[in-house]
């Protein structure tokens, strides 16, 4: 089975943890995606960080972004968004915690479960 490679953006002041979880998910018998863990923290958003960033979401089948608390408030994740919605990529809002909120622009996210992603991307 070729497993779908998936990019992953987070905050990573905050939802570190749960980004492993996704990798981990991501490593178990019969999940048919692999995570390509390029999301970066960037010093400052700058011409060379966009084009990288826009590079290395486009290799990828679909991109996750993780719904944390602070997720609306994470410049890179904001950008890293900004560029998969214009470049067109399957974009799969998952909720870290079922009560954070939705950033601007996200209608609908899902729930968390290990199956999560391998059910997605059939």
């Amino acid at each position: 089975m070729v497993k779908k490679k998936v990019y992953i953006s987070f905050d990573f002041q905050n939802d570190r943890a749960f980004k492993n979880e996704l990798v981990a998910a991501s490593q178990a018998e019969g999940a048919n995606f692999k995570i390509a863990n390029w999301s970066t923290k960037p010093a400052n958003i700058d011409p060379k960080w966009l084009k990288e960033t826009k590079y290395h979401i486009s290799r990828c089948d679909a991109f996750v972004v993780v719904i944390g608390v602070n997720t609306e408030t994470a410049e890179g994740v904001r950008h890293e968004l900004d560029i998969a919605e214009n470049i067109g990529k399957r974009i799969f809002p998952l909720l870290a915690h079922p009560q954070n909120t939705l950033p601007k622009g996200i209608i609908e996210a899902h729930d968390w479960s290990p199956n999560t992603l391998t059910a997605l991307l059939k």
